[in-house]
């Protein structure tokens, strides 16, 4: 059943298994059955997501020679890169019109798919997210690919299930494991991407799962390493542990950012419901004006747009002032929730991690001013303020960390790591906000 153009979720009902109950079949050899399966969706979500990565790096090539085409010659070259920005948001938007369940990061909808609050994810989600994210994202939104893979693994892992008559429990599994593929290729962290399905996804730790998540994973990561290579997504040179008096410091930073996330997501459901009350103008068109201010951005200063790895790394060299470091927080810190109440496609991981780094920069970079005896790195900074923000935020911890650690090749900041995700947790859980994806969730349910 089509899903009405309102954004809204309504119960599913039970899912009906389609054909024989796999755990009906004698010998006891399903399990093996599903690992088969989890290669399978494995394989086509590895192969999808890593088109999906390298075409972005394609259209983020384009929009950077636009870009800079348009700075150097006359001054009407800027209506260029602006209209594109502007046309393209706008297309993308046009493409959940027709695919409502594009709409967004979509993590909230497959976990509500897991639950059954929803039909089980469409593969026409495939198509649409891939085609609607390249849009979004080539054309600069402050939006992370995350996003479009783990919806898109989650399509090809339930249209799998359903075409090898998985049960409804084993459906939903497959599904889980797949879009745990789908995070893993994005940020090219295999067990970041287990640790997703189940921490955040699933909320469960059984035998099934964990053999299809951790076979699907693998897999795609895999064959997703044939297309985009086996580096890790930021390259940071070896970092030496931090001494045991700065640990107090990071301890503080995880307070702050416990309550930075809060603030954050409140914002993010302040914009979207802001930016959904305008009622008088077609979602398309409010999404071509913002994607028509983040073109004018992007001519004025083209790292401040699009999902954030370029500037993401510059941060994690340490070699940018507090200033601009304070700029760039701010600017994305505003700019990354606007972008996603567009309702494009597009993720809030990527981004969030961008905020993350720059306030850890920015913290340890003022703080080893003050105190230079207690030889906090503001690289080490911006590494633990990412996995400590998306702590604060999705309130996943362990995903966030593993994440970051892969993401970086850094192990030597486990322990400041752990112990500032804490401290988030302590105060976000505190302030009584919940984690973004639950919020999210919960906006989709129709009003009683």
């Amino acid at each position: 059943m089509r899903q009405p153009d309102d954004g809204a979720i309504r119960p599913a009902g039970p899912i009906k298994p389609s054909g024989t109950d796999v755990r009906e079949r004698p010998g006891g050899w399903h399990l093996a059955y599903l690992a088969v399966l989890a290669v399978l969706g494995g394989v086509l979500t590895g192969l999808v997501a890593g088109l999906f990565r390298l075409s972005l790096s394609l259209a983020n090539g384009y929009r950077g020679g636009l870009l800079g085409w348009a700075r150097l010659g006359p001054s009407w070259r800027w209506a260029i890169p602006v209209l594109t920005a502007a046309v393209a948001v706008m297309l993308a938007r046009l493409v959940v019109r027709w695919v409502p369940e594009a709409s967004g990061s979509g993590v909230q909808r497959v976990e509500a798919a897991l639950r059954t609050e929803v039909e089980p994810v469409r593969i026409a989600l495939l198509p649409a997210k891939f085609v609607g994210g390249f849009l979004s994202l080539g054309a600069g939104m402050l939006l992370g690919r995350e996003g479009p893979t783990v919806q898109m693994g989650a399509s090809l892992g339930a249209e799998i299930g359903r075409r090898g008559r998985l049960s409804p429990p084993e459906l939903r599994m497959l599904t889980a494991a797949t879009a745990g593929a789908g995070l893993a290729v994005a940020f090219s962290a295999p067990l970041g991407g287990a640790l997703f399905v189940f921490e955040e996804v699933a909320h469960a730790f059984r035998t099934r799962l964990v053999l299809a998540t951790l076979t699907a994973v693998a897999t795609a990561v895999a064959v997703s390493g044939l297309i985009l290579g086996d580096q890790p997504v930021f390259a940071v040179g070896r970092m030496p542990a931090e001494p045991v008096r700065a640990l107090p410091a990071y301890a503080a930073l995880g307070l702050l950012l416990g309550v930075a996330g809060v603030a954050y997501n409140r914002l993010v459901i302040f914009l979207l419901n802001a930016v959904e009350g305008m009622r008088r103008l077609p979602p398309e068109v409010k999404a071509a004006v913002i994607g028509g201010a983040v073109g004018a951005i992007g001519v004025g200063a083209p790292e401040l747009i699009g999902g954030g790895e370029s500037l993401n790394q510059a941060i994690l060299s340490g070699r940018d002032g507090l200033g601009y470091l304070g700029l760039v927080l701010l600017i994305r810190w505003f700019l990354g929730p606007l972008c996603y109440s567009a309702g494009t496609p597009g993720g809030l991981f990527a981004p969030l991690l961008l905020v993350g780094a720059a306030a850890g920069g920015l913290f340890a970079g003022s703080l080893h001013a003050v105190l230079p005896a207690l030889d906090i790195s503001p690289t080490a900074g911006a590494i633990v303020g990412m996995s400590t923000f998306f702590a604060a935020v999705v309130r996943a911890p362990f995903t966030g960390v593993v994440l970051v650690v892969e993401m970086t090749a850094q192990t030597a900041l486990v322990v400041p790591m752990l112990l500032a995700a804490a401290a988030a947790l302590l105060s976000a859980t505190l302030l009584h906000g919940p984690p973004v994806y639950d919020t999210l969730r919960e906006r989709m349910r129709p009003p009683s």
